[in-house]
């Protein structure tokens, strides 16, 4: 079941950051508005999503480089991404990073992967919640993850 309140993701970032630094050393860093950025989500759900992409991103991330975590405001709701300086994904990587087993089955035996079930749960998840996710190449030269959520019905912001 989803419990759908109203969530300020800085804080919800902020708290997953706190959670996530002790296994990443200095190399965990985040970029945070000074403002609240308020969505209708279910909190528990949106972290069970970015605790997944920090797990996935902890498996193959080599030492030293860089996760981030990041919020932005748009128009009409909110972003979270989670970016990390990993091995990243190839483009034909990103047309399947979210069907069950896909990456699973194509880094078996070549590097670190999980049970290639969480891609596609989050997936799932993110969609319950009435947003989208979407996989890319990050600035920091490994995958980017980016979470798009909405305000509540007939409330809008003034950019982005």
């Amino acid at each position: 079941p989803l419990d759908i309140v109203d969530v300020d993701l800085t804080d919800l970032i902020r708290t997953a950051a706190e959670a996530w630094a002790p296994r990443w050393s200095s190399a965990l860093r985040t970029e945070l508005p000074a403002e609240p950025v308020r969505v209708e989500t279910d909190p528990g759900r949106i972290r069970q999503v970015v605790d997944g992409l920090c797990e996935n991103a902890l498996r193959v991330v080599p030492e030293g480089a860089p996760l981030i975590l990041a919020v932005r405001a748009t128009a009409v709701g909110g972003i979270v991404e989670v970016r990390d300086g990993g091995p990243g994904f190839t483009d034909d990587d990103l047309a399947v990073a979210f069907d069950r087993g896909a990456l699973h089955h194509r880094y078996h035996g070549i590097r670190k992967v999980g049970s290639g079930l969480g891609l596609a749960l989050a997936a799932r998840l993110v969609q319950r919640l009435g947003g989208t996710i979407e996989a890319g190449h990050a600035a920091e030269g490994g995958a980017r993850f980016t979470v798009r959520l909405l305000l509540q019905e007939g409330t809008h912001r003034g950019q982005q």
